[in-house]
């Protein structure tokens, strides 16, 4: 009985694989990076303040009001509202700091707007990160996968063309890109529609 347990299961594992094996030997994948325009819709800074983050012997503040209201005038003197910022203190409770503190959240539409907030320094108080969210039509969008998709059909027909084949109908696409919606970290570089497409190959 239980050899013929075992040959059923070797034979189930032997059709499964021969059937994956079969769905995939007449397809061809490629990938496509097509640049896009980097237009920002919103900032967003992080700030920590806490007494932590003054240094040691450092007597400006004593107390995390007394932070509060110098960091507050700061901002003010840049011409920005301080009512803007968002407090998330237990974000602050999480990181375990030995001293009293909290954290900010600050969303901007400019980087003029950035960078009064981000010249605001008073010791006590760190950025922590500058992030960003993308603008994006859905035109636009719509226009850009159209784009991947022919650079991907375009690559695979090279490609396909060495190996003596043609290539037929997609298959399969998958989206590699970040959403771009979500609050990512703001770099320089240039950003990119990423996806992966798959196609028949005759």
């Amino acid at each position: 009985m239980r050899k013929l347990i075992i040959a059923v299961l070797l034979l189930i594992v032997a059709n499964t694989f021969a059937q994956d094996k079969a769905s995939t030997k007449n397809t061809i994948s490629v990938s496509s990076n097509v640049k896009l325009k980097k237009e920002v819709k919103a900032f967003r800074i992080k700030l920590i303040m806490g007494l932590d983050q003054m240094g040691y012997g450092n007597n400006e503040c004593n107390t995390l009001d007394e932070l509060k209201k110098k960091y507050f005038d700061k901002l003010k003197e840049k011409g920005i509202d301080p009512s803007k910022l968002e407090e998330k203190k237990i974000e602050y409770l999480s990181m375990y700091y030995q001293r009293e503190g909290t954290v900010y959240y600050y969303e901007a539409s400019t980087e003029e707007e950035v960078s009064k907030v981000l010249s605001a320094r008073v010791n006590g108080i760190t950025n922590n990160g500058l992030e960003y969210k993308m603008q994006l039509d859905d035109a636009t969008y719509d226009g850009l996968i159209e784009k991947a998709i022919k650079q991907a059909k375009d690559k695979a027909k090279r490609i396909a063309t060495k190996a003596n084949k043609k290539v037929g109908e997609i298959a399969m696409i998958s989206d590699n890109s970040y959403g771009f919606e979500d609050w990512v970290y703001y770099s320089p570089k240039d950003e990119y529609l990423r996806i992966n497409v798959v196609f028949e190959l005759l």
